[in-house]
């Protein structure tokens, strides 16, 4: 077999990504009991397609051109003789589709024709999730599928990555190591992803219109009218009677009610679900799990379900006084910072140098004892700033006393004298009296004459 430049794990997700969305098709006939026949075919025409496009090298050449005519060929008679008949339109144009993407699997030996397998898949699931049939028991295929895309996208990158590191090496391409490298980023965006879809809200378009008021058919003559627009007595006691309805009937596999909001069906409902005999039976088996799995793990959960249920009363009462106090935060946050902001421009610590030598150096309004001793050594800090000698924050007086000294070795007798005395204030056994504050002020004042 010839080496392609597609890894083998990528062609097996395009595999399961196509076999999946077409699953996801098929299972909206599931009451037809046509599914297993339907799945064997597709299992069988994808896998022949994508081990003939396996077996090509880095470009298309015989035999994979040639089956991929007579595969169109073979979909072309398909479309004619078997899927309009039996589906109609458009259930057989997106069969006809699905045959096509087969007939490009002859071929697909580039990454551009593995994505464009991916997004014809994609195109199927949508088409499949939109449809009035479709419920929660198709997320047995669906989940799967978004699994599948993730492993190919993953597979094939990590593919890519390993060619172009062995090349830079010029050695052999090497496969040591790549499947745990695969599994490991599948799970991790799938974890990432299932924690972004639990913490974001999820509404579906059913529950948009009907919750806005969109516009729908009332009566049987035609005519559009708006939800609530007259009889809203009438239209309550209807609403309430299909609430109860929606409640009572089960959904299962083949056309039942859409939850509102995407609500997890109950265990009665799944339990209910599972009885469906047109089910495959391994899925019947799983969804009764599932339902078991549910129930016991709502009964483990039940007092933090309580407790949050309790919180989020409280928050209803309470959420004008806790809506005020987080735009306080966030007022309190911005005058912070705007604080902080502030003492950080150049003219406004020139405005407060300024003040602070006529409040200290021409007026003596200090205060007494190791307070005015702290208010000078911080006036004389801040006169520095202003003159590119700031004070580092984790620098001591005696660091920052060096650092002056080095800088402007003029200052450094005014700037010695005006530590020492602070740190006899700070660290003295008795207290400053009135005369090493005069003394402090006049080093102050001689500093500020020697940086004027």
């Amino acid at each position: 077999m010839k080496q392609s430049a597609i890894s083998t794990p990528a062609y097996l997700g395009l595999y399961a990504a196509l076999l999946l969305s077409v699953a996801c098709n098929a299972f909206l006939d599931i009451r037809y009991d046509t599914f297993d026949r339907e799945m064997f075919y597709w299992a069988l025409v994808f896998g022949w397609t994508l081990y003939v496009g396996r077996s090509q090298s880095r470009r298309a050449e015989p035999p994979g051109t040639t089956w991929q005519k007579l595969t169109f060929v073979l979909g072309i008679i398909l479309f004619l003789l078997l899927f309009i008949p039996l589906w109609g339109f458009p259930r057989a144009g997106l069969y006809f589709l699905a045959m096509l993407q087969a007939s490009q699997n002859c071929v697909t030996v580039t990454r551009r024709q593995l994505n464009l397998g991916l997004l014809v898949s994609l195109t199927l699931v949508i088409f499949a999730a939109g449809d009035f049939h479709a419920d929660w028991t198709m997320l047995f295929y669906l989940i799967p599928y978004v699994v599948a895309v993730i492993f190919t996208l993953v597979a094939e990158q990590i593919h890519v990555q390993n060619n172009d590191l062995q090349q830079t090496r010029l050695g052999r391409p090497g496969k040591q190591g790549q499947g745990l490298a695969i599994l490991a980023a599948t799970a991790s965006v799938l974890i990432l992803g299932f924690g972004l879809y639990l913490i974001t809200p999820q509404v579906d378009w059913p529950y948009l219109e009907w919750r806005y008021g969109q516009t729908f058919p009332q009566h049987s003559g035609g005519d559009l009218e708006r939800p609530g627009a007259n009889n809203q007595a009438e239209n309550g006691s209807k609403a309430k009677g299909s609430e109860a309805g929606e409640s009572q009937s089960p959904t299962s596999g083949g056309g039942q009610t859409l939850f509102p909001g995407n609500q997890w069906p109950t265990p009665a409902t799944m339990r209910a679900a599972a009885g469906n005999r047109h089910l495959p039976k391994w899925q019947s088996a799983m969804i009764k799990k599932t339902a078991d799995l549910t129930e016991a793990t709502q009964q483990t959960l039940k007092p933090i379900i309580d407790l949050w249920e309790l919180l989020k009363r409280w928050l209803v009462k309470h959420w004008l006084a806790i809506l005020l106090s987080l735009i306080g935060l966030m007022l309190l946050a911005i005058l912070l910072a705007f604080a902080a902001l502030l003492k950080e421009l150049p003219w406004l610590n020139w405005l407060l140098m300024h003040w602070e030598y006529l409040r200290f150096g021409i007026l003596p309004l200090h205060a007494n004892g190791e307070r005015g001793a702290r208010q000078y050594y911080k006036a004389m800090a801040r006169m520095l700033s202003v003159y590119d000698l700031s004070r580092p924050q984790a620098a001591n007086t005696q660091e920052y006393l060096k650092l002056i000294s080095r800088t402007r070795k003029e200052l450094h007798p005014y700037a010695a004298g005006m530590t020492a005395l602070f740190e006899q204030a700070r660290y003295g056994q008795g207290p400053i009296d009135a005369d090493s504050l005069a003394k402090m002020r006049g080093l102050y004042r001689e500093t500020y004459r020697k940086l004027d």
